[in-house]
């Protein structure tokens, strides 16, 4: 018999602090995923696929084990860690995170992206090898919250980028893929 889908969400409450536990073991079985982060204090067991333009983080005290089944699907961004998860922790709001979609894209892409705290807020695209392509904006004071921004890509060649998302000393980067 297997466990069922254990998923855990962290709880957005603008200026208050949550407390979320996180399970001992997490199994994802048979589940699609779109993006976001998974932790367990011991052990991640996974046969569940990522969609093209996810983004999962799979975090874990002893072991990740992928199973028969797993698929990262081109054009996802999957990584595994494993390092220490309290079984508790106390957060103010969420983790900073980004996303891109569609990715592949083919003229231009909408980066989605979720500030835990308000702040100086700094988007750059680079190519592969970490040259600059260009700053998207400039570098402005943003709310907490969701934010959009469109990047205009038709003019680019088709290969893969990386837009980098900088707030105080937390940053997050997105592979893009940029389709002929």
């Amino acid at each position: 018999m297997k466990a069922p889908i254990a998923v855990l969400g962290l709880l957005m409450m603008s200026g208050s602090v949550i407390a979320q536990q996180y399970p001992q073991r997490l199994i994802l079985d048979r589940s699609t995923i779109t993006s976001g982060d998974q932790r367990a204090v011991e052990a991640i067991i996974a046969s569940n696929q990522l969609r093209q333009g996810a983004t999962a983080h799979y975090t874990a005290g002893q072991s990740i084990t992928l199973q028969p089944g797993f698929v990262a699907q081109a054009g996802s961004v999957f990584t595994a860690t494993v390092s220490v998860v309290s079984s508790t922790t106390s957060r103010e709001g969420s983790d900073l995170s980004a996303r891109a979609y569609p990715n592949p894209f083919i003229d231009q892409t909408t980066i989605e992206y979720r500030l835990p705290l308000g702040g100086s807020v700094r988007h750059r695209l680079t190519d592969a090898k970490g040259q600059e392509i260009r700053q998207l904006e400039a570098i402005s004071e943003q709310s907490s919250g969701v934010h959009q921004l469109q990047l205009e890509g038709s003019a680019l060649p088709a290969g893969v980028y990386l837009y980098q998302l900088q707030v105080g000393p937390e940053s997050r980067t997105l592979r893009l893929i940029k389709r002929p």
